[in-house]
C-alpha cells in the first residue's frame, strides 16, 4: 500500500542542502514530490518503509503534524522583493519558534505576507499577516475546504513587536478556549475579539 510523508522546514523554506536530502530520499524509497498546502509531500512511497523515511530525514526537516499550530508560510518580504512592504523573516522566525507544534482543538495555520499580492494564501489562514505601507494587517479565521472564507480583520497598521504580542495572544487563547474540532474561525465567532480593548 502507498503512502506519503508531508516535510516541514523552517516557516515552509528548505535549503538547498535539505532538498538535496530529501530528494535523494524520495529517489531512495521510490518517491515523488507534491507541494501542498501545509508543506512539501513526498509521494508514494510503501507504507512499511515511512518510518524508516521519516528517521532519516535531514536535520531541521520535521514532518508536518496534523492537529495544533501545524503550518506557517511566510513569503520573502521587504528587502528581499520589489513588492514588499514589510519585512517578513523576523516575525516568521518569532512565530516557528515559540508556536509551531502548538497542541490546540484543531490544525491551526498561520500566514505571513509582505504585501497586498498575498503569495502565501494568508487570507485563507487561521491567522494571516498581510503587509502594507503601515504596518501589518492581522486577519483571523480563514478557511479553505468546502465553505472556504476569508479571515476576519482584527487590527490594521501593526509593528513586528506588535504582530507577535498578537499571535502570541490568539495561539493562546485558541488553544485554552477551542472545543474539539474548533477552528479559530468558528471559535471566533462563538467568543468575539479576544484583542478587542488590548493595546499591542
Amino acid at each position: 500500500m502507498k503512502t506519503s510523508v508531508i516535510l516541514h522546514g523552517l516557516h515552509n523554506e528548505f535549503s538547498l542542502e535539505q532538498m538535496k536530502a530529501c530528494i535523494e530520499l524520495a529517489e531512495k524509497y521510490g518517491g515523488l514530490f507534491r507541494h501542498v498546502v501545509t508543506g512539501l509531500q513526498i509521494t508514494g512511497i510503501e507504507k512499511e518503509d515511512k518510518e524508516q523515511l521519516i528517521s532519516e530525514l535531514p536535520e531541521g526537516v520535521t514532518t508536518v503534524i496534523h492537529r495544533g499550530v501545524n503550518s506557517l508560510i511566510a513569503c520573502v518580504g521587504k528587502g528581499h522583493c520589489k513588492n514588499g512592504q514589510m519585512e517578513t523573516q523576523e516575525l516568521a522566525d518569532y512565530v516557528e519558534r515559540k508556536h509551531y507544534g502548538r497542541k490546540t482543538s484543531h490544525k491551526c495555520k498561520i500566514g505571513i505576507s509582505g504585501c497586498g499580492r498575498n503569495c502565501p494564501d494568508a487570507m485563507v489562514k487561521d491567522i494571516a499577516f498581510i503587509g502594507t505601507s503601515h504596518g501589518f494587517m492581522l486577519a483571523v479565521g480563514g478557511t479553505t475546504g468546502i465553505k472556504p472564507e476569508a479571515g476576519k480583520i482584527l487590527a490594521r497598521n501593526l509593528s513586528v513587536e506588535q504582530a507577535k504580542k498578537a499571535v502570541d495572544i490568539l495561539v493562546d487563547w485558541y488553544a485554552e478556549n477551542g472545543e474539539p474540532r474548533e477552528r479559530m474561525g468558528k471559535l471566533l465567532v462563538r467568543l468575539g475579539n479576544p484583542l478587542e480593548g488590548l493595546k499591542l
